[in-house]
């Protein structure tokens, strides 16, 4: 399993396809499993590039003791990110990652070419 080591975190990420950039973030209940399941991943990486992540305190990312806002969140998903190498990318978010993504479009504008929520 691929995991980054951020400042704070210890993020379990996937990546599928090729060409534009897609970040997938699941739900507060949930983890990146979701969009394999649902056939999402599947069905996007037949023309982008997806990258879906457990976000901290889900699936086996790390579990620090403080750090759960979206905002917060927004910020592991603006180092992620950076050391993937994205470019622009489209954020789908469910729920919670629909939060994260609002934040994310917001805090770093040049990272997020828009949101699906």
């Amino acid at each position: 399993m691929p995991y980054l080591e951020l400042d704070q975190v210890k993020l379990h990420w996937q990546q599928a396809g090729e060409g534009p950039d897609v970040v997938l973030v699941h739900a507060f209940t949930s983890n990146l499993a979701i969009w394999m399941l649902t056939g999402v991943v599947e069905q996007l990486s037949s023309r982008y590039r997806v990258t879906s992540y457990d976000l901290r305190g889900h699936g086996p990312s790390s579990v620090p003791p403080a750090g759960y806002t979206s905002a917060q969140m927004a910020a592991d998903f603006e180092q992620l990110h950076e050391s993937l190498g994205l470019g622009p990318a489209s954020l789908v978010g469910d729920r919670l990652g629909g939060g994260v993504g609002r934040h994310a479009g917001g805090g770093c504008p040049q990272r997020v070419r828009g949101v699906v929520l």
